[in-house]
């Protein structure tokens, strides 16, 4: 919303703007009796700083390789983190138990519906920017396994939501805004925003202000609702979900923008949903027969 309507394009001042408004959102828990944080030890505190190091690492993996493939290719790249998920779950020994082929199967139709949905331009990239977009989804992946361990228990840190979020926040904004500096963005974003102002308009910042604000404080109530997610849910469960939020947002950003789908980005927005619901389902089953099972045998 904020880069469309404004024409603001500076991604990592957004994400910035989002990491600030997790500070300032954690503090007035805080401060009103709501929430209080966790005692971390020194090895703790490295631990989440590696892994806010990896969150920042893949926002820029992810912004750089825009630069050199197209939006259609790179979403259909981007699809694949469920199968990742899968392959570094099984690998880390994070699902020991596997997943049935019922489970692999319902992903077909997950990958795929994403790539019709955003169908378009797949052919302008280059080898440089398509080995950046897949090294991007495989740290996606790894940033959604690692979310997940961590908040069960993993790496001796076992935090709550609120948290996590409490801790990552602080860690997140200092890296975002230097890596925005360093770049060359934020001198860009500060001549943007003053070239809003003129005599005849002194107020035209306010819009894009409360544009951000509202952004920020949005951004603070889906991380608490992703993190809640993750730690009830399993990493590959919360990939599935983010490959359905991008035909959501496809079915959302047309309505907005008045833009027609074609009916080959219908059917990929209704294959994606129908192998989102298989897969919820499928797991839900499985969880219920596992459960039956241990009832069973404590019997």
């Amino acid at each position: 919303m904020v880069l469309q309507w404004h024409q603001f394009g500076f991604p990592w001042l957004v994400t910035a703007v989002h990491s600030l408004g997790g500070i300032i959102g954690m503090r007035l828990l805080v401060a009103t009796g709501h929430f209080k944080p966790k005692h971390l030890d020194r090895q703790q505190k490295r631990l989440l700083w590696i892994f806010s190091t990896l969150y920042t690492v893949n926002i820029a993996v992810s912004n750089v390789s825009l630069h050199y493939v197209s939006v259609p290719l790179h979403q259909v790249v981007r699809g694949t983190v469920p199968v990742f998920t899968v392959l570094i779950s099984l690998i880390w020994r994070t699902a020991p138990q596997g997943y049935s082929w019922r489970v692999y199967a319902s992903l077909v139709p997950v990958v795929v519906g994403v790539g019709l949905a955003t169908y378009g331009d797949y052919y302008s990239f280059t080898i440089v920017g398509f080995l950046l977009t897949l090294l991007g989804t495989v740290l996606a992946a790894t940033k959604t396994v690692v979310t997940n361990t961590i908040l069960v228990g993993g790496y001796r840190l076992k935090l709550p939501a609120l948290d996590l979020l409490y801790q990552l926040s602080p860690l997140a904004f200092v890296q975002t805004i230097t890596w925005a500096a360093v770049s060359g963005e934020l001198s860009a974003a500060w001549t943007f925003v003053r070239s809003l102002q003129s005599d005849s308009n002194p107020d035209g910042v306010y819009p894009l202000a409360m544009a951000l604000i509202g952004n920020g404080a949005i951004a603070f109530l889906l991380n608490i609702a992703s993190f809640t997610a993750s730690k009830n849910t399993s990493a590959l469960a919360m990939t599935v979900t983010g490959n359905v939020k991008v035909v959501l947002a496809v079915v959302l950003g047309c309505a907005m923008f008045n833009i027609t789908l074609s009916r080959l980005s219908t059917f990929g927005i209704g294959l994606t949903l129908v192998g989102g619901a298989a897969y919820s389902a499928l797991r839900l089953h499985e969880a219920q027969r596992i459960k039956d099972q241990a009832s069973k045998s404590i019997v």
